[in-house]
């Protein structure tokens, strides 16, 4: 009988472990939210890549940014992507679409 108590303590703190995981990972994924949308990022993008606008779906793990000028879609994609895989939300999708409406 202090066999099967043993064992089923065991199985119990396991699965107790491997909830509270995945808790803990979603609150990484939280934390790197909060860090995307910090002032100081945004504020360093607006500066560099004419960035308007960004928004995140972290139900469809999608980051999409707006830009102004058209000629720092590579910059912006390149800074976000970074800080998307720094935040370690490296399966994010990145969207950036520049709002250059000047005629040539």
């Amino acid at each position: 009988m202090k066999k099967v108590i043993i064992g089923l303590c065991i199985v119990v703190t396991g699965f107790i472990l491997f909830i509270a995981q995945d808790e803990f990972e979603g609150n990484d994924t939280a934390n790197g939210i909060d860090k995307m949308f910090s002032g100081q990022i945004f504020d360093v993008a607006q500066e560099k890549f004419t960035v308007h606008a960004m928004g995140l779906s972290p139900e469809e793990k999608v980051l999409t940014v707006r830009i102004e000028k058209t000629q720092y879609k590579e910059e912006t994609e390149e800074y976000f992507r970074d800080i998307l895989d720094s935040h370690g939300m490296e399966s994010y999708e990145l969207e950036v679409f520049p709002d250059d409406l000047t005629l040539k």
